[in-house]
């Protein structure tokens, strides 16, 4: 390995920096999920429905 060549520290660098920004997107996703209390709930469905109630009890065709 030729460490006492400037070239090789010049790409060293650039791909170092290349891996920082491919990976951060992902490692702050990953530390995001790991520190999430607790998740929230919907109150409402897309049709504006509760979300305890479900669509059968709710309108009858007979």
């Amino acid at each position: 390995m030729p460490i006492n060549d400037w070239q090789f520290w010049v790409v060293s660098l650039l791909a170092l920096g290349a891996a920082v920004v491919m990976l951060k997107p992902v490692l702050a996703r990953v530390a995001r999920r790991g520190s999430r209390q607790a998740s929230t709930r919907a109150s409402l469905t897309i049709e504006g429905r509760q979300v305890g109630r479900s669509r059968r009890s709710s309108t009858s065709h007979d």
